[in-house]
C-alpha cells in the first residue's frame, strides 16, 4: 500500500520533485516551490455548481465570487460565457447583463431556445483585483405563450461550467502561497477535489491528522463545495494533494526532502497540471500535531482579501453567517435594485445561523421593506414572505393607484427558522388585468410593475444559544462538535471502505466551510466508540451495527424490509417505543401496554391523547360526562369542544417534554438512497439538581445507505448544492432519483449547555422554552396573579379597609 502510494504521488510531483529538492528554505516557518511556465493563454474556469448555474424565473440573479492571483489581476482578461435557455423563453424580451465588481461590462439579447450561446467580453484593466472578485449574471426573460405566474416556473436559463471561464494572456495562475489556494481549478461540476495521500488507509491516527490537514485548507481555500478522495489516480488533473506526517514519512513515500526543522509545511505547485500539494510535516509525532494545530489556528483567523463587490460575493456563498443583533441590507446580501417587468417576481435571502440556535417563538426577524408596485395592477396581487418555504406574512398590493411601501414592517417569528441554512423568499404577484385573456401586446408587455430596493433591511434579534436534540439540521454546520466539551468528534465508519471513509472526510470539509472552524476529528474503525457524548456513524447498511442504527431511532427491521426486498411495500420507519418524560429530567417511563396497543393504529397526536384519556385520570371522567349527554347539538358541541380541549392540552404537554407522543412514520422504499438520523437520550442522573435541570445528553447520528456508491452519490448530491438545508427534526429519508426528502420530527427535545449562561442567553432560553410550553406560561401568570391577589388582600385588611 504504502508503495502504491508512493507511486502515485511520485507521479503528480515529477515535474517539480528537482526544484522542490533544491529549493533553499525560507526564513518562515513555512517552505514554499513553484514551478512557473509561461503560456500563451490561461483559463481560470468559474466555480460553478449545477444549482449555482441555473437562474429561473422572470428575473434570475446570480453573484459568482472568483478568485485571482496577483498576477492574473494584472493582465488583461476577457469573460466567456455558455448558456441555454429553456425552450419558453419568448427571445423578444430575453435579456443577460454581467457585471464585475459592480461595473457592466456587457449585455445580451441574444437566445436560441435549446441551443447553447456564447458571450465573450471584454474586462477594463484595472477592474480585477488580487484576491476575491465578484462576476453578477442578471437575467430578465418571459414567457412566450403563457401569462399566468405558475408558467415563470418554466424559464430558466442555465450557465455552463464547462465552457464559462476567464482567459488571460501571458500569465499563468501560479499558487505561491497558503492564501492563493482558492485559485485552485475546480472540475466540470464545480466542485475541487482533494486528494488525501495514504500509505494506509486503515490507520486511525493517519485518517484524524489527515481530516485536519483537509479542513485548514478547506479554510484557506474558502471552498465551498470540495470532495475529498483517498489515494486517487490524479496525477495530470487540476485539484490539491495533501501529504500529512512525520518527515521520515513523507521522504519515505514521495523521496522529498522537506526543508528545514521542527513543526513545519511546504506548498508545491505544479503549473502544468494545475495541481498543488500541500506537506504537513515534523521530525516526530509531537512536531507534527504541533504543525497541524499551527496550521488551523492560522486558516481560522485568515481573512479574505479582493474587491467590496467580491467579498459580498463570497460571504453570501453558503448564506450570509449571522450571530444575532445585526441589521444588514438586502443590498448586502445580494439583491439588485432593478425595477421588475414581470408577472411573478421571486428573490431569496439566504442566511447562516448558528449550529446552536433554539429555534422558538421567543423573538421576530423583522424585514424593513422599501418597494413600490405600478398602478392598475388587477386585484388580488400581494407580497408574500416565505421562511424555509412556509409562507409567513403578506401584504396586499390593492390601491388601484399604486403605492409606495416606505421600510414597510414585516415580522418573521424565530420559531420559523432552524439552526444552519436557512431561506428568506420574497414573492410579488403583479398581475395585470390584459394577462387574463393573454394576448400578443399581454405576452410582450414590459412595463415596470414592481420595484424591491436594495435599501430594504432584515434585523436579526438576538439568538439564544443552546443545543437542541434530536435534530439533524444542526449536525452539517458543525453542531456535534460545539456540543462536546472537548470541541471534537467521533466518527464510527464500520469496515473503513474507501467510499465511506472519504464520504467522511467531506463532511468534515463541508462541516468547516460552513462553520469557519477545523473540528478535531477521531475516526473509529472497528467498534462504535463507547463512553462519548456524540457519534457521528456513516457506512452502508449492510456493514452499520444494528446497535447503532437502533440508537439512532432506527428499527433496522424495517430498513431490512426496504433494502433487502423481504416484502415489495414501502417500509415505515417509526419511533421504537413511546414514553412519559417525567419534568423534563429525561428519566423515562413506559406507558401501559394497552395504551400502546391502542396509539400504533395512528400517528395523529389527538388519536393518542383520546387513549390516554379513556385511560384514567380526570380527563377519563370527563368524557364520560359527554357521553351522557343526549342533546343532538349540545352533544355534538360538547364533543368538539372536548376533542379540541384535548388536542391543545396534550399537544402541549407533548412539546413541554412530559408526554411524549408517537411520532409521524418515515416511509423508506427501495428507492430511497440515504437516510439520516439522530438519537439522543440523558445519562444517568446523579442527585444534583443541575444534572436534574440539564442532563447529559448522549448522541448518534446516522447517515445509512444501501451502498457505498449510493452513500457517496446521495451525500454529494445533498451537499453540492441547497438540499441538506432540508433535513430537519429527528430523521430524513432522500432519494437522489427525484431529489424529494421526507422528514421526521421528535416530540422529545433535550437541551446541550454550547454557551455561556449569561444574563441575556439565559434569558432567551427561557423565553424560547416557555415559548414551546404554554400551559406552564399560563400556569406560571396564574400564579403570579393569584399571590399578587393575596398580597393585596392582606394589605388591605391591615390597614383596616373593610370595602
Amino acid at each position: 500500500m504504502r508503495l502504491a502510494s508512493a507511486l502515485i504521488l511520485a507521479t503528480s510531483l515529477v515535474s517539480v520533485q528537482a526544484l522542490a529538492a533544491e529549493a533553499t528554505p525560507r526564513p518562515t516557518s513555512q517552505g514554499l516551490s513553484s514551478l512557473t511556465i509561461n503560456l500563451p493563454e490561461w483559463h481560470r474556469p468559474l466555480s460553478l455548481s449545477a444549482e449555482d448555474g441555473q437562474l429561473n424565473g422572470e428575473a434570475g440573479v446570480r453573484d459568482f465570487p472568483v478568485f485571482m492571483t496577483t498576477g492574473e489581476a494584472n493582465r488583461p482578461a476577457k469573460l466567456k460565457l455558455s448558456y441555454v435557455n429553456a425552450i419558453s423563453v419568448m427571445p423578444e424580451t430575453f435579456k443577460m447583463i454581467v457585471k464585475v465588481n459592480d461595473v457592466v461590462v456587457g449585455e445580451t439579447s441574444r437566445q436560441t431556445a435549446g441551443r447553447p450561446e456564447t458571450l465573450s467580453l471584454n474586462i477594463p484593466p484595472g477592474l480585477l483585483v488580487a484576491g476575491f472578485n465578484s462576476v453578477r449574471v442578471t437575467v430578465r426573460q418571459s414567457h412566450r405563450v403563457d401569462c399566468s405566474p405558475d408558467s415563470t416556473y418554466e424559464l430558466w436559463t442555465r450557465l455552463m461550467p464547462e465552457k464559462s471561464e476567464l482567459v488571460f494572456s501571458n500569465v499563468s495562475g501560479d499558487i505561491r502561497e497558503l492564501t492563493d489556494l482558492p485559485a485552485i481549478k475546480p472540475d466540470i461540476n464545480g466542485a475541487t477535489r482533494i486528494a488525501v495521500r495514504l500509505a494506509d488507509r486503515r490507520d486511525s491516527d493517519s485518517l484524524n491528522r489527515a481530516s485536519r490537514a483537509v479542513q485548514a485548507a478547506v479554510l484557506f481555500g474558502r471552498f465551498a463545495n470540495t470532495i475529498v478522495e483517498i489515494n486517487p489516480d490524479s496525477a495530470n488533473e487540476a485539484g490539491l494533494d495533501v501529504v500529512v506526517g512525520t518527515a521520515a514519512e513523507v521522504k519515505d513515500a514521495t523521496g522529498l526532502h522537506i526543508p528545514g526543522t521542527g513543526s513545519r509545511e511546504q506548498l508545491l505547485y505544479n503549473a502544468q497540471t494545475g495541481r498543488a500539494t500541500l506537506i504537513v510535516t515534523g521530525e516526530n509525532d509531537a512536531e507534527l500535531d504541533m504543525a497541524l494545530a499551527s496550521l488551523a489556528s492560522r486558516a481560522q483567523d485568515a481573512k479574505a482579501q479582493g474587491s467590496p463587490a467580491g467579498l459580498r460575493a463570497l460571504a453570501n456563498l453558503n448564506g450570509r453567517v449571522v450571530q444575532g443583533g445585526e441589521t444588514l441590507t438586502f443590498e448586502d446580501l445580494g439583491l439588485e435594485s432593478e425595477a421588475f417587468r414581470g408577472r411573478l417576481y421571486r428573490q431569496t435571502l439566504r442566511l447562516q445561523l448558528p449550529s446552536d440556535l433554539l429555534a422558538a417563538d421567543y423573538g421576530r426577524v423583522i424585514l424593513d421593506a422599501d418597494a413600490a408596485y405600478a398602478p392598475h395592477l388587477a386585484a388580488g396581487n400581494k407580497l408574500t414572505v416565505r421562511v424555509n418555504g412556509a409562507p409567513i406574512a403578506d401584504i396586499l398590493m390593492a390601491k388601484e393607484s399604486g403605492e409606495i411601501l416606505d421600510k414597510r414592517r414585516i415580522y418573521l417569528p424565530m420559531g420559523a427558522f432552524k439552526p444552519g441554512l436557512n431561506t428568506i423568499d420574497i414573492e410579488a404577484r403583479t398581475l395585470t388585468p390584459n394577462d387574463d385573456k393573454c394576448e400578443p401586446v399581454a405576452l410582450g408587455d414590459q412595463r415596470e410593475r414592481f420595484l424591491l430596493a436594495g435599501t430594504s433591511q432584515v434585523q436579526i434579534p438576538g439568538l439564544a444559544r443552546i443545543g437542541a436534540m434530536p435534530n439533524i439540521s444542526s449536525a452539517i454546520p458543525g453542531g456535534l462538535s460545539r456540543m462536546s466539551e472537548a470541541r471534537d468528534l467521533n466518527l464510527f465508519v464500520p469496515r473503513a471502505r474507501p467510499q465511506a471513509l472519504e464520504t467522511s472526510l467531506s463532511m468534515l470539509a463541508k462541516m468547516a466551510s460552513l462553520s469557519g472552524q477545523v473540528t478535531k476529528a477521531s475516526f473509529h474503525l472497528d467498534r462504535a466508540p463507547e463512553g462519548v457524548a456524540h457519534v457521528l456513524a456513516i457506512g452502508a447498511y449492510g456493514d452499520m451495527p444494528e446497535a447503532t442504527i437502533r440508537a439512532a431511532g432506527i428499527n433496522p427491521a424495517k430498513l431490512s424490509q426496504a433494502w433487502q426486498g423481504a416484502p415489495a411495500q414501502a417500509a415505515p420507519v417509526s419511533s421504537l417505543g413511546q414514553a412519559v418524560q417525567v419534568a423534563s429530567i429525561g428519566e423515562q417511563v413506559s406507558l401501559p401496554d394497552a395504551i400502546l396497543a391502542k396509539a400504533e393504529q395512528t400517528a395523529s397526536v389527538g388519536s393518542l391523547t383520546s387513549q390516554i384519556a379513556q385511560a384514567s385520570g380526570p380527563l377519563s371522567d370527563a368524557a364520560g360526562f359527554i357521553g351522557n349527554i343526549r342533546s343532538t347539538g349540545l352533544e355534538a358541541y360538547a364533543r368538539s369542544a372536548f376533542a379540541g380541549l384535548q388536542d391543545v392540552v396534550m399537544h402541549s404537554l407533548d412539546r413541554a417534554g412530559l408526554v411524549k407522543a408517537p411520532s409521524p412514520e418515515l416511509i423508506i422504499t427501495p428507492e430511497s438512497t440515504l437516510v439520516v438520523a439522530q438519537g439522543a437520550q440523558s445519562k444517568a442522573l446523579d442527585h444534583s439538581w443541575s444534572a436534574k435541570l440539564m442532563p447529559q445528553v448522549e448522541s448518534t447520528t446516522l447517515i445509512l445507505a444501501p451502498t457505498t456508491d449510493e452513500l457517496s452519490n446521495s451525500v454529494y448530491t445533498l451537499l453540492s448544492g441547497s438540499l441538506w438545508q432540508r433535513l430537519v427534526g429527528q430523521a430524513a429519508v432522500f432519494n437522489a432519483h427525484d431529489g424529494t426528502v421526507e422528514t421526521r420530527v421528535s416530540g422529545e427535545v433535550l437541551l446541550v449547555p454550547t454557551a455561556p449562561f449569561d444574563v441575556e442567553n439565559t434569558r432567551l432560553i427561557a423565553a424560547g422554552w416557555l415559548s414551546r410550553n404554554i400551559p406552564v406560561y399560563l400556569a406560571a401568570l396564574f400564579g403570579i396573579f393569584l399571590v399578587l391577589t393575596f398580597a393585596v388582600q392582606r394589605v388591605l385588611r391591615s390597614s383596616g379597609v373593610r370595602e
